[in-house]
């Protein structure tokens, strides 16, 4: 679907302070989302996997979503039984989308209530101010019966002392109660889990949150352009071709910092060595891609306002031509079908190359999770339901509810086209209740806006996900991450945007990272081994 996470992309984040820690793309200076993954091997629930719709092309042997060209004619129905016990659920999430209209102005609430069997009041919060306000919530002790766990100190004895053990509920063989909460990677409960216990239920992503690049392939043609570089060389000198300032077109919609980080194999946060870790903070290639970005940005070839706005701006940018290549999620790819300008615009993927055009490069493997929502202390007299809720909203692609909770009602909030639903105008405003960000199933290839982008989109991953570079502390906690990170982050991010724009020397990022290191880098990194180490 169009809006899920695709807009939790790296300038969200980083505009808002390393907002959340969701997504693994660059972090800067950052670990994981805030989870826990301590001995996660003993009390992980089991995975069953729903095996109720066929897909017409299969990820699992790649480890990436599968892939529907067609919506079921019929599809299954999940949930026999509303899961509400008719008192209102409160939830605490976060939007990346416009406020919705309130339930008393919005159809989809409205008959979504209905369907849950109690009135659900969703508090929606933008996702670069969501830990603000979580913080605002946690201090004044009004958390919602459901709660998105934001990035806020001593998560692990917070969780311990507001939110309900789940581990009876949910562990082993448990949670085969809740069999689409059982149908969850099981990697993506590690974040759920501190000291042996479960106190959340993972928002699954994996794959499909690991950035690309994204190019107009219809630009790049009329341009005489070929789009499959195979060098840094290739790459600067398509930029240099499709860039027009006349015509007031820049080729980087903003600047590709993670991207040629993946033609120079810099590691995803963290790489291994023996028992310790090392931050790709410190890898030698930074300064090489540096100077890469430097080049782009001084040549403008990257947006003159790539460092300014908002996330929209680039995909505005890309939708209407003005720049034809942009670095985003593949988790993305549905909201540029949508925001395309021209109907005839084409959407394909360039691989990273190595740099010396020795061979490919290698992408950052997305996290497995998200985040993960917790349920209060003061609803534990009713955490079956709140955990049928979950499963609710959990329920996968091919069923009845999943097609509700994505697209609403038929000739309403989705019109049908060649078979698929395709969300209209009213649609769009009034299914955003964040539900995404409350419990999801995992993640499916769809995209009916368009023929022939689903299968597009697998093959794009099927090439470049498996040998793409995972973070191995994905997932895991650190205090001092979350008590330093953000202002770290800050630093780092302020002196990336200087160097690239030319306002400091590379020669300042060796500095920047022993100031890194020692104002809680190291300390970050020894929190993470140790948290891994616990892990296995």
């Amino acid at each position: 679907m169009s809006l899920d996470d695709a807009r939790l992309t790296r300038r969200t984040l980083l505009g808002g302070a390393a907002a959340l820690g969701l997504v693994a793309c660059s972090n800067e200076g950052r670990g994981g989302l805030p989870g826990g993954g301590g001995n996660a091997a003993g009390v992980r629930p089991a995975y069953m996997r729903y095996t109720g719709v066929k897909p017409d092309l299969p990820g699992a042997e790649y480890k990436i979503p599968d892939a529907f060209v067609r919506y079921p004619a019929n599809p299954a129905q999940a949930i026999r039984k509303p899961p509400g016990d008719g008192r209102p659920i409160d939830v605490l999430t976060y939007t990346n989308t416009p406020i919705p209209p309130k339930v008393e102005q919005n159809s989809f609430w409205q008959e979504f209530n209905k369907r849950v069997g109690s009135p659900v009041t969703v508090n929606l919060t933008p996702s670069v101010d969501y830990n603000q306000k979580f913080a605002t919530v946690v201090a004044g002790d009004r958390l919602s019966d459901i709660f998105l766990v934001g990035v806020v100190p001593q998560v692990p004895q917070l969780l311990e002392a507001k939110a309900v053990d789940l581990t009876p509920h949910l562990s082993g063989d448990n949670v085969k109660k809740y069999p689409y909460l059982a149908n969850l990677p099981e990697t993506a409960w590690n974040p759920c889990i501190f000291g042996g216990r479960i106190y959340g239920v993972p928002i699954p992503r994996g794959a499909i949150s690991s950035q690309t690049m994204y190019s107009r392939a219809d630009i790049l043609e009329k341009q005489g352009v070929d789009g499959n570089v195979k060098s840094v060389d290739e790459f600067v000198e398509l930029c240099k071709a499709v860039t027009d300032k006349r015509q007031n077109r820049f080729a980087l919609a903003a600047a590709p910092t993670q991207w040629i980080r993946n033609m120079y194999d810099v590691p995803n946060n963290w790489s291994e060595n023996g028992k310790t870790l090392v931050s790709n903070l410190e890898h030698p290639a930074q300064e090489d891609a540096f100077e890469v970005l430097r080049k782009l940005w001084s040549s403008g070839y990257i947006h003159p306002d790539a460092f300014s706005g908002q996330n929209q701006d680039m995909k505005v940018r890309f939708g209407n031509g003005s720049s034809p290549l942009v670095q985003d999620t593949y988790s993305a790819w549905p909201s540029y079908l949508q925001t395309a300008v021209d109907p005839n615009a084409q959407i394909a993927i360039i691989p990273p190359p190595k740099y010396d055009g020795s061979g490919p490069g290698r992408l950052w493997l997305g996290s497995p999770a998200i985040g993960f929502a917790a349920i209060s202390k003061k609803a534990a007299g009713r955490v079956e339901t709140m955990l049928a809720y979950l499963n609710f909203l959990a329920a996968p692609f091919g069923t009845q509810e999943y097609l509700f909770r994505k697209y609403g009602l038929p000739g309403l909030h989705h019109k049908v086209v060649d078979g698929n639903p395709v969300l209209t105008e009213k649609g769009f405003s009034e299914v955003q209740l964040g539900l995404m960000y409350t419990a999801d199933g995992p993640w499916t290839i769809f995209l009916p806006e368009k023929a022939g982008n689903a299968e597009a989109e697998f093959n794009a991953m099927k090439q470049t996900c498996p040998p793409a570079y995972a973070d191995p502390v994905a997932g895991m906690y650190s205090e001092t991450n979350v008590r330093k990170g953000p202002q770290l982050t800050s630093d780092i991010t302020q002196l990336t945007n200087d160097i690239i724009q030319g306002r400091k020397p590379v020669s300042a990022w060796a500095g920047a990272v022993k100031k890194w290191k020692s104002g809680g880098g190291d300390k970050i990194a020894e929190e993470f081994a140790q948290a891994l180490e616990s892990s296995r």
